[in-house]
């Protein structure tokens, strides 16, 4: 979601100096000026003024109260006319190039209103706030940032309680994508002044910026309690919903920016995106059809309408209304672009790729036509022009997450983990608030080998993902097949309390139960599962696997032969049944059902190679060990435990420099059991 931030011109107010006296007969007239001047007759002000000056009084004063007048009229050109005598006849007058600044930058002058500005401070001896602070939204209207901000620190050295300065401080580090430093400033302005809505909705801007979409939200709802007419902070607290699944809540704010601003920029468009993912998929599918028998005519309700049906799954329903916009406006990019992504939903990469064709040729820097197009050379397994295309999707746009994130998902499948990481971190920078972007990084990390990274972002989701069925599973399942016990046992623990009837849930807890050496608890959870479902293989053989862990090999045994008999293709019974196997010593049996798990899952069971080969190894088979350990490391690198395991099968292989370099190895990667093993072995 893009946070739009604003930086207010503040009004200018000119103060008229005091009465000076000037030649007897123009007196009465710059006295009368200055009179009407305090009853804001500016009018009047300046028609005396003029008729002082035209009776010989050409003092630099006069001037100066002229041009005053002229600001206050907001005849700027006219004030700057006067300043330029004024300072012509008294190059000195501080406030003359200051207030000639101002009047500059009113008129949107800022290069000439910056020179004026440097000209009065250098020219003070101790420059006032007002001049720092004007200074700086004159920078901050040129994009210089930067410069802006050091100026409004500068003011807050004189002025450390104006809130204002906090504000448009903070809309500056906004601006040099520094929203922590941002929050920090409105934290403060809002302690200062804390019914100011637009602070209120700033600091919710800089707080969706970082992915702190529950915090944005509490602070636009602040804001709206003051201001509930303000149709953005109600748009981007609905950016917000979205983002953390609070979809039904995300629609209801879509429709509410509709009904005070129909015209907001993409308002329809998203309201269609997250319409299909609300409960009500009956009203979801109703709200645009409604509209389109309003008007049966707009090629942009049949678009928004295709974008609902398609997120709802009702891809023949969505090819048929973007058919129709196309018909209505067959020039629109956007429209051949979504039939393009339908299409490819429909597995009709032909038409996919022809539609993505289209909406490039009618609009060259369509971003997401080239992501599509570029999904779909993925699915031709053409890696190297979807690489072509996602990178001049990028080229277009370089602010979209989505783009960086699909380039990752390709560099993943070449196999090019830390370029996947890297464009990951760039999604991640552009949308913090995306789970997704997260999640995918999670995966890259695994494969880099950056545990501390995995922690990280597994923490960041947990703390910012939805009450959502998919998120959370998966992000369990991953924890659990990368051995990130402890993290799986935090996502298991929440849903098996939100979902006590689900016996997946209780097996993945289980499992990171026993890896954990919570072994009764682990035992507890098979039981629930087996009690929940006496037919589920997965919960037979992981608690054969907790049997094993606690010297049970009988029965430990007897549930993964129920497992198989229940399931015959079940990979990871014939694993458990190996380990135990191995922990009987019989190990040929254990090299025999690696190898049956292997065949069932070649993909996705390295570790299946390595402890293949350690048993190998007992049975002196060093060609098959070795080349089981080759092959394990080849499609794992950064698995520590392949290390270790390739160290024991070494040891058993009277390899002693091999095995202490295997083992130094895990150890490096944070292995414990290497780390013990070298101390025995290789000290």
């Amino acid at each position: 979601m893009l946070f739009l931030s604003i930086m207010k011109k503040l009004l200018i107010i000119f103060f008229l100096l005091p009465f000076y006296c000037v030649a007897q007969t123009a007196d009465s007239y710059v006295q009368s000026g200055n009179d009407k001047a305090g009853k804001k007759d500016y009018s009047g002000a300046i028609a005396d003024f003029t008729k002082a000056i035209e009776m010989g009084d050409t003092k630099a004063t006069t001037y100066f109260y002229r041009a005053n007048a002229y600001a206050n009229m907001n005849e700027q050109r006219k004030a700057i006319a006067d300043f330029d005598r004024v300072i012509q006849l008294d190059p000195g007058n501080v406030k003359a190039w200051f207030y000639r600044g101002n009047a500059e930058s009113a008129i949107d002058d800022y290069a000439k209103a910056i020179t004026d500005f440097d000209k009065a401070i250098s020219m003070s001896r101790s420059p006032g706030a007002d001049m720092y602070h004007y200074r700086a939204n004159a920078k901050a209207n040129s994009n210089d940032y930067k410069g802006a901000e050091a100026d409004f620190t500068a003011a807050l050295r004189l002025t450390p309680n104006d809130p204002a300065l906090y504000e448009y401080r903070g809309v500056a580090k906004s601006n040099l994508d520094d929203n922590k430093g941002a929050i920090v400033d409105y934290d403060k302005a809002v302690s200062l002044d804390p019914h100011n809505a637009d602070l209120l909705f700033y600091r919710a801007n800089a707080k969706g910026n970082i992915g702190d979409n529950r915090g944005a939200i509490a602070d636009y709802n602040a804001s709206l309690q003051i201001n509930p007419n303000n149709a953005e902070a109600v748009f981007y607290r609905g950016n917000c919903e979205s983002n953390i699944g609070d979809y039904d809540d995300a629609i209801a704010d879509y429709k509410q920016t509709i009904a005070l601003n129909p015209r907001m920029h993409n308002v329809y468009k998203y309201l269609a995106n997250v319409l299909g993912r609300g409960q009500d998929k009956t009203a979801a599918v109703a709200y645009f059809s409604e509209l389109i028998k309003k008007e049966p005519q707009n090629a942009e309700l049949y678009l928004y309408d295709g974008l609902v049906k398609n997120s709802v799954g009702d891809r023949q329903g969505a090819l048929d209304d973007l058919d129709k916009s196309i018909e209505l406006d067959p020039k629109n990019s956007e429209a051949f672009q979504n039939r393009a992504d339908v299409k490819l939903n429909m597995h009709d990469m032909d038409g996919a790729k022809d539609d993505a064709d289209t909406a490039l040729k009618l609009d060259p820097k369509n971003s997401y036509a080239y992501i599509t197009r570029s999904l779909v050379n993925m699915e031709d397994k053409d890696t190297v022009n979807a690489l072509a295309d996602i990178n001049s999707s990028i080229e277009n746009n370089t602010k979209n997450d989505y783009a960086y994130a699909v380039r990752g998902d390709i560099e993943m499948a070449m196999k090019n983990y830390d370029a996947a990481a890297k464009d990951y971190d760039k999604a991640v920078e552009l949308g913090p608030g995306n789970t997704e972007n997260y999640m995918k990084r999670i995966n890259a990390r695994i494969k880099t080998g950056d545990r501390q990274g995995v922690v990280q972002d597994f923490n960041k989701v947990m703390q910012m993902g939805p009450d959502d069925d998919s998120l959370y599973p998966r992000l369990g399942y991953i924890m659990v097949d990368n051995r990130f016990y402890s993290e799986a046992l935090q996502v298991f623990n929440r849903l098996v309390a939100k979902y006590s009837k689900n016996t997946k849930f209780y097996i993945e807890r289980g499992i990171a139960n026993e890896k954990l050496g919570n072994l009764q608890q682990a035992l507890d959870d098979d039981n629930k599962a087996l009690q929940l479902d006496n037919t589920n293989s997965d919960a037979y053989h992981n608690r054969g696997s907790v049997k094993a862990a606690m010297k049970d090999y009988e029965g430990a045994l007897k549930d993964v032969d129920k497992a198989v008999l229940l399931n015959e293709k079940d990979d990871k019974a014939f694993l458990i049944r190996a380990d135990i196997r191995m922990e009987l010593k019989h190990y040929q049996d254990a090299a025999d059902d690696y190898g049956s798990a292997l065949f069932l899952n070649f993909d996705d069971n390295t570790i299946a190679f390595a402890k293949r080969a350690l048993a190998e190894s007992y049975l002196g088979d060093k060609e098959h060990a070795l080349a089981d350990l080759k092959e394990a490391e080849t499609l794992d690198p950064h698995n520590e435990q392949v290390y270790y395991l390739g160290g024991l099968a070494k040891i058993n292989l009277k390899d002693k420099s091999g095995a202490c370099a295997d083992l130094n190895k895990a150890a490096a990667m944070g292995s414990k059991e290497a780390q013990d093993k070298v101390k025995e072995y290789c000290n």
